[in-house]
């Protein structure tokens, strides 16, 4: 079989190619592909992608033979259903690419990422290892960091070819930095030229503004363009919009029709027929250069791919990056343009809308920035120049010398790798921040602790965007972190969440769940807001609630948020109601916590009598919050110390019914009475009385 395939190689040249899903993984292969045919035009190229994807369009219009293997994107190392569906369709593509790969004996796999690289890139480096395919396998990575599967994959491949140095630090054995090839196709063209190749028209004298979220196109700018619009509407003489809306077709969304049902329902008839000269769009531009090239500004994600293309265009950008992606790649490069002083960002939030929480992007936000921008022409010119900065030039040219061997480019093969520090990750956050607010002692403050004005943003950015995940995992992590970062602005939404009677599925009822926002979220909730130490009657409404919800473990919190907010709730009738039925609530760790914010809370003698009442309760916990609660109502002045008041309090069962071997609750009890002690004038029969008593009692116990 090893001969066949060598007896082929040697009659032609061929080459496999494989990456897809989104047009930012297809574009590099076209462009490695190109490069090859100028250099070798006898070369025979086949494609492998993923039915109804990117390469579907793209591919079939450039006219390379293409195949279809079974993949689907990883799910991550947590066992769970998909995770099980996503390593049989892995075999299955697997299986597939074995015979692909024996058909067709190529010289080279190249593969440009996305999942449907994965199984091609596994049955090679399978039909290597049994000396099988004498073929060579490259993987071109292009964002700084790799995603998990290419992480993987790559430590086994021939070469890496790398868009970013510092993602050399991932690969320091067969990595190489190339930069990110683009077809000769994308690159400037004369106005008049382009203008020409263009299936619309666009207004003399207009500034262009281009908005597209890749060839997929992007819910959130798709939505935020037609919110916009009402708003760019009134500069309809100067302003000409193009929208590329992307070929998303799926379950979940539609592009074109999501897109076209808002324009609808948004702008009135007489406003969309103002849309003629103003606004034009189309599912995905096949000579986009031609759009680049006629556009004054760029507004898109910020993927490798879209970047190195404006980069070459030389067009200045307003990038909204997507969220949460593997290594937050997409941030980090629009913080690179930025820094670079190239590019402007905004960040997508997340919101309410009809029940429902979302990724949105508000379309005045948009505008406003779009139009400050196109009104500083200084300003956009001096970043058109300072894009050009961001590509590494000879991309295509650097991987031909890897191809061929050739080294006629020194790409930084065996260099020293530099340990790349990207963003912390959500979970180094929440570790990061948890520590400093335990130890700040009231004078809590993120920025300190992240060092970044910056990435403090974008950190509350990113766990907005947890809220709106299906797994409550994720969800309930977005919860700690908008507390943690003290991002206030999302407080409206943690109340929505906490006030969400949304019924869990029948499954997850089946193992205790009851609404869709989990019992652990919206504890989290509670505790967040007392993180953000903001109160108002909209949160005093939904914590009264929260002494009502179902699980136990919010009503206790709330309990300490009562008590955390205690100045602000001391008097208020519904609130000691409120606690006075907690202190009957059967779980003993909410009956603890009311106790103790009574002491907050209380004004008058029915906050200590309800609290020298549970001297006798049957948890230790119990009788020592109860003697807490005292404390602070002496603390407060709203108890008087008293004899009377000691012997009562020396009825208390000062014992554990488990074995301690220190009773927090005596420490508790001599804190009291001293405090009594010091505050009487003097020594009398009785407080010796009660004393001796106490005495007796501590020798007993």
């Amino acid at each position: 079989m090893s001969a066949r395939w060598r007896r082929l190689a040697s009659r032609e040249s061929r080459v496999l190619l494989s990456g897809g899903g989104t047009g930012g993984h297809v574009n590099p292969a076209l462009a490695i592909a190109e490069e090859i045919g100028n250099r070798d035009p006898n070369t025979r190229f086949l494609y492998v992608g993923v039915r109804g994807k990117a390469e579907t369009v793209i591919v079939k219009r450039v006219g390379y033979p293409l195949v279809f293997v079974s993949t689907e994107g990883f799910p991550g190392f947590r066992p769970s259903l998909r995770s099980l569906r996503f390593f049989c369709r892995l075999s299955l593509g697997v299986l597939q690419s074995f015979f692909i790969l024996f058909r067709f004996a190529p010289k080279w796999v190249i593969a440009t990422g996305g999942y449907v690289s994965a199984p091609v890139i596994v049955a090679a480096l399978v039909l290597r290892a049994f000396r099988l395919a004498p073929t060579r396998v490259y993987l071109h990575e292009q964002n700084s960091i790799p995603g998990q599967l290419n992480a993987v994959l790559g430590r086994w491949v021939d070469r890496v070819l790398l868009t970013f140095p510092q993602t050399l630090s991932f690969f320091p054995k067969n990595g190489v930095v190339v930069g990110y090839p683009i077809r000769h196709s994308i690159s400037p063209k004369v106005r008049e030229e382009a203008l020409g190749n263009l299936s619309f028209t666009v207004p003399e004298g207009k500034r262009v503004v281009f908005a597209f979220g890749g060839s997929q196109g992007a819910r959130t700018i798709n939505r935020s363009l037609i919110d916009a619009l009402r708003y760019l509407l009134p500069h309809r003489e100067r302003l000409f919009i193009i929208h590329g809306t992307g070929l998303a077709r799926t379950r979940d969304y539609d592009a074109a029709k999501d897109t076209e049902d808002r324009l609808n329902a948004l702008l009135s008839e007489e406003e969309r027929g103002l849309l003629e000269g103003f606004y034009t769009r189309q599912d995905y531009f096949h000579n986009i250069a031609d759009v680049y090239s006629i556009s004054d500004l760029i507004v898109c994600r910020s993927g490798a791919g879209s970047l190195n293309e404006i980069s070459r265009m030389g067009k200045p950008a307003l990038l909204i990056p997507k969220a949460n992606l593997p290594g937050d790649h997409q941030v980090m490069n629009a913080r690179t343009m930025k820094h670079a002083g190239a590019a402007e960002m905004l960040f997508e939030d997340t919101v309410m809308e009809d029940g429902n929480l979302i990724e949105k992007l508000d379309g005045r936000v948009l505008a406003e920035k779009i139009l400050r921008l196109l009104n500083d022409s200084e300003r956009l010119e001096a970043m058109a120049v300072r894009t050009g900065h961001f590509l590494r030039r000879h991309a295509t040219q650097r991987i031909m010398s890897e191809l061929y061997g050739d080294l006629s480019y020194n790409n930084g093969a065996g260099s020293e790798s530099v340990p790349f520090k990207p963003l912390l990750g959500n979970q180094r956050v929440l570790q990061l921040l948890g520590r400093t607010y335990a130890g700040a002692d009231g004078k809590y403050d993120p920025l300190a602790a992240v060092g970044d004005e910056d990435d403090l943003v974008y950190y509350r950015h990113r766990a907005a965007a947890l809220l709106s995940n299906r797994a409550w995992q994720d969800r309930n992590l977005g919860v700690k972190l908008i507390g943690l970062t003290l991002y206030r602005e999302k407080i409206p939404t943690l109340l929505d969440m906490l006030a969400d009677r949304t019924p869990a599925s029948r499954m997850k009822r089946l193992f205790g769940g009851d609404y869709e926002q989990v019992g652990f979220i919206r504890r989290n909730i509670v505790q967040a807001l007392q993180v953000l130490d903001q109160f108002d009657p909209e949160i005093e409404r939904h914590l009264l609630q929260a002494m009502k919800d179902p699980y136990f473990e919010v009503r206790s919190q709330a309990c300490i948020a009562a008590a955390h907010f205690g100045k602000h709730l001391v008097g208020k009738e519904t609130w000691l109601d409120a606690l006075l039925e907690a202190l009957h609530d059967n779980c003993f760790e909410v009956v603890t916590e009311a106790a103790k914010a009574l002491g907050e809370v209380g004004v008058d003698h029915r906050a200590s009598d309800v609290l020298l009442r549970l001297r006798e309760s049957h948890y230790w916990q119990v009788r020592d919050a109860a003697l807490k609660g005292l404390k602070r109502l002496l603390d407060r002045g709203i108890v008087s110390p008293s004899v009377s008041l000691m012997s009562d309090m020396s009825s208390f069962i000062l014992t554990a019914t488990d074995f301690r071997p220190h009773f927090t609750i005596k420490e508790t009890y001599k804190t009291v009475r001293n405090c009594c002690n010091e505050r009487l004038a003097g020594p009398s029969p009785v407080s010796a009385e009660t004393s001796s008593k106490e005495a007796k009692r501590e020798r007993q116990s």
